[in-house]
């Protein structure tokens, strides 16, 4: 399978131009969890402008994690570092949990980062990674989405390849979520997923869009 090459320097507006509220997304569950863990630092791999710091609110100490100049700079939380997921700047055993949302599809190989963030969280701390499916938006897409390195087909298979199945959770969903008001919504919606703005003018808003992916846990023993 192919990465999704990441253009968050080159084009930011694109990944900003629809964007669900962290209530809406995995962000918000995911933070509920760490908090409810009594996480002492959760590393955010991928944090982008720290959408997922938003979802904490302040409750557990966290660092972002991002490879994107760009990014880092217009991230609205402190403090931020400039690495590769691959590469995590920490120590073995040292944060109780890793977070890396909607970003492992933007990896060759997706198992290397899982197996970084398998090293650098403690024994009994917590991973969490998450992914669309490739029939996610069949209203707009009814063809399907390319496949990418990180699907929900296979996620769940990929980080118990590094992690073991017993350790292992899936949160899986596929359901109306999202709902598109008018034609630039549904237009920023396509922007912001990389599909061509004449979707926009084969389709009739307000429109509810089918979700389907999953979230993936994995605790270290």
């Amino acid at each position: 399978m192919t990465a999704l090459p990441p253009d968050y320097d080159a084009d930011p507006g694109r990944s900003r131009s629809f964007r669900l509220g962290w209530q809406e997304d995995v962000h918000g569950p995911v933070a509920e969890r760490v908090v409810a863990e009594r996480v002492d630092v959760v590393v955010d791999v991928g944090c982008g402008i720290g959408r997922f710091a938003d979802a904490l609110g302040g409750r557990v100490p966290w660092v972002g994690v991002d490879r994107s100049p760009r990014q880092l700079a217009d991230a609205l939380h402190r403090p931020v570092l400039r690495a590769d997921a691959t590469e995590l700047p920490f120590g073995d055993a040292c944060v109780g949990a890793v977070v890396a949302l909607w970003m492992l599809y933007h990896l060759d190989e997706p198992r290397h980062a899982l197996a970084e963030a398998r090293r650098v969280v403690r024994p009994g701390g917590l991973v969490a990674v998450c992914a669309s499916a490739r029939s996610n938006d069949p209203e707009l897409v009814p063809g399907g989405y390319p496949p990418t390195s990180f699907d929900a087909e296979e996620a769940a298979e990929t980080v118990a390849d590094v992690f073991g199945p017993d350790a292992v959770e899936v949160v899986r969903w596929d359901e109306p979520l999202v709902r598109l008001a008018d034609r630039d919504e549904v237009a920023a919606y396509a922007r912001s997923h990389l599909l061509p703005a004449r979707v926009a003018d084969a389709v009739e808003p307000p429109l509810s869009l089918t979700k389907r992916g999953c979230l993936v846990w994995a605790r270290r023993t």
